[in-house]
């Protein structure tokens, strides 16, 4: 696959934390990658797309306005070389099925550590599939007629403990503070805050803000 289908992205995120992050790792994943453009919502993606025909496009399945299953396969159907891979935190098969079936050529998971996601992305300079490992092996099961496995329950409220560190990230997301005004009232970089927002979304099973600010609220983090 020539690398030209690479010099710009697209990245359909609405969670500023992730979507900062993914912007930030996709150009050194792959260094052909000039310009990353983004969006937080589908709308706004399909005006990006009015623009520009995507090579490479990472996108959030749940989506303030809809999933992504009709804007994945628009992207396809702009470009037939499209490769379009879903970012997100679910691993389970009611949301890995229909990304596949719509036209996505990779689907990673966003709470593994860059250093993963980075080696996964780097795949598809090679014409090979960026998956998560969990994902492969979820696919591979299909096809060889395992049974389909739910999804996967999230995490009761007493599982989701989380460390001294993690509950201050928790109370300043909650409060409306994003990561980049985080870093610096708790003495860190901008990407480990992210690092530990994804953390804390995994660990809590959920996957937005207001989430967040409704769990702070219910441990007793913000009035």
């Amino acid at each position: 696959m020539s690398t030209f289908a690479f010099e710009r992205a697209l990245i359909v995120e609405d969670l500023e934390e992730p979507r900062e992050w993914l912007a930030d790792l996709l150009p050194r994943a792959l260094p052909a990658v000039q310009v990353v453009d983004t969006a937080a919502t589908l709308s706004e993606a399909r005006e990006r797309m009015a623009a520009h025909a995507y090579g490479l496009a990472l996108v959030d399945w749940g989506l303030p306005d809809g999933t992504s299953e009709g804007l994945i396969a628009q992207l396809v159907a702009a470009r037939v070389d499209a490769v379009v891979i879903v970012a997100t935190i679910h691993d389970d098969d009611t949301h890995v099925f229909p990304a596949l079936r719509a036209g996505a050529t990779g689907y990673i998971l966003k709470s593994q550590p860059a250093e993963d996601v980075m080696a996964q992305l780097r795949r598809i300079e090679s014409g090979e599939p960026a998956l998560s490992p969990s994902i492969a092996l979820r696919v591979l099961r299909h096809f060889r007629g395992e049974p389909a496995t739910l999804a996967t329950p999230r995490r009761g409220r007493a599982e989701g403990k989380l460390t001294d560190r993690e509950v201050d990230v928790l109370r300043l997301i909650a409060k409306g503070y994003r990561a980049t005004e985080v870093a610096p009232l708790l003495g860190l970089s901008a990407n480990t805050v992210s690092s530990y927002v994804r953390d804390i979304y995994r660990k809590l099973g959920i996957s937005s803000r207001a989430e967040a600010a409704m769990e702070a609220a219910r441990r007793g983090l913000v009035a």
